[in-house]
C-alpha cells in the first residue's frame, strides 16, 4: 500500500513537471520570469518593458499564476507581480548553462561586463549588464535593455531616448 502511494505521488510530480516545462516553453514567459527576478512589477510596467499588449500579457500572467510560478499582490486598482519562488529562475538558469555547454556557446565574460550596473535607457530599470535582455550599439555607445519591448522602442527611435538621456545627465542629474 505504501509503495503504491509513493508511486502515485511520483507520477503526480512527474506530470506537474511536464506541465511546468510546457508553460516555460515560451519566450515571453521566460522574459517575464527574468524581469520578475529583480523586483515586483505592475502589469503596466511589464507592458512597456515587453512591448506587448495588455490582454496578451494578462494571458501569460494567468498561466504563470495557475502553475504557481508567479504571484500577484493587489494594491488598490494596481496589481503587482512577483516570483512565487526564486528557485524557478535558478532552474531556468541551469537549463541555460546546460545549453551553453552542450552547444559550445562561451559563457566566459569579462568581469567588467558581469558586474557593472546599467540602466535601460527606455524604461529606466537598473540591472546588471550580464542580466540584460540584450544590448545595442548606437553611435559608439552601448545601450542595455531589460526586455524586448524596450529594445524595440529604442531601435525604432533611438534619438528620442539618447536625447532624453543627454538632457537629464547634462542639466538635472
Amino acid at each position: 500500500m505504501i509503495v503504491l502511494l509513493f508511486f502515485y505521488m511520483y507520477q503526480q510530480i512527474i506530470g506537474l513537471e511536464e506541465e511546468t516545462f510546457k508553460v516555460l516553453a515560451n519566450r515571453k514567459r521566460l522574459e517575464i520570469l527574468r524581469l520578475l527576478r529583480n523586483r515586483d512589477l505592475s502589469v503596466n510596467e511589464m507592458v512597456v518593458m515587453l512591448g506587448m499588449r495588455q490582454p496578451n500579457l494578462s494571458q501569460h500572467l494567468t498561466l504563470l499564476r495557475q502553475y504557481k510560478l508567479v504571484k500577484v499582490n493587489r494594491q488598490g486598482q494596481k496589481a503587482f507581480y512577483s516570483l512565487a519562488d526564486n528557485k524557478i529562475t535558478k532552474a531556468v538558469e541551469m537549463i541555460y548553462q546546460f545549453l551553453q555547454n552542450q552547444y559550445g556557446i562561451s559563457s566566459e565574460l569579462p568581469a567588467k561586463v558581469l558586474f557593472p550596473i546599467v540602466k535601460d535607457i527606455v524604461c529606466g530599470m537598473r540591472l546588471s549588464a550580464s542580466e540584460a535582455f540584450d544590448k545595442v550599439q548606437h553611435h559608439g555607445h552601448t545601450y542595455y535593455f531589460c526586455a524586448s519591448g524596450c529594445q524595440q522602442k529604442f531601435i525604432k527611435s533611438p534619438s528620442q531616448y539618447v536625447r532624453r538621456k543627454e538632457v537629464v545627465s547634462g542639466s538635472r542629474a
